[in-house]
């Protein structure tokens, strides 16, 4: 007889993983106010969101606890809006938890710049800006605090004519997955890395001869 000892076969269990957002496995529909034609977002206090469309079998429909969404998701693209305040007291009201919110669309309406009050939603995830008028690449910076932030549109904004557009976004949110709805690959990463540090690098110097002087 052999001396070879048989070891019981033992199934490994599965590591847990945090489930990630996405429009294709959110549990709620958006809150949506979509095509409103809203100037501000304290307008669409005045209106009901858009009933859901058909879900897929296993998917909810928005429930609510004392009028009060428990999504996770916000949309309020192709309006007029033109300025991002009073989003964390709209949220505050409509949603359940809104430090929860991790999916915005702000889509195909008029706003010029990306205002802090974005940096409240720390869960963020995805958030939608393409088809406004934003123009000035300093703006991105105003995303950096948003550690969870994957997936980001900006395309259709005056931004995107910039040179080296894409790898401009990507040095200053590293974290991103997906931007423009275009995957995010290791060659692009690697370039945005370089030129981020050229960006230090220059600071570095010019800040150095602004004190020589």
């Amino acid at each position: 007889m052999s001396g070879t000892s048989v070891v019981p076969y033992q199934q490994k269990r599965k590591q847990e993983m945090k489930c990630t957002i996405d429009t294709h496995n959110e549990l709620d529909q958006p809150l949506n106010y979509g095509f409103f034609g809203l100037e501000t977002i304290d307008a669409a206090n005045d209106e009901d969101p858009r009933p859901p469309v058909s879900p897929r079998k296993g998917k909810h429909t928005v429930q609510h606890k004392e009028g009060k969404s428990h999504g996770r998701c916000l949309r309020l693209n192709n309006n007029s809006i033109t300025t991002l305040k009073s989003l964390k007291q709209f949220t505050e009201l409509k949603f359940e938890d809104w430090k929860d919110i991790a999916w915005i669309d702000f889509s195909h309406n008029e706003l010029q710049k990306i205002e802090p009050e974005l940096t409240e939603f720390e869960n963020l995830q995805i958030l939608y800006l393409h088809g406004n008028g934003i123009a000035d690449p300093a703006q991105i910076d105003q995303l950096i605090p948003l550690k969870n932030l994957r997936k980001l549109t900006l395309h259709g904004n005056p931004i995107e004519s910039t040179k080296g557009y894409r790898f401009l976004v990507l040095s200053k949110l590293p974290q991103l997955q997906c931007l423009d709805f275009s995957r995010v690959t290791k060659a692009e990463m690697k370039t945005a890395k370089t030129l981020e540090g050229m960006n230090s690098w220059g600071l570095k110097k010019k800040k150095k001869v602004e004190e020589d002087e």
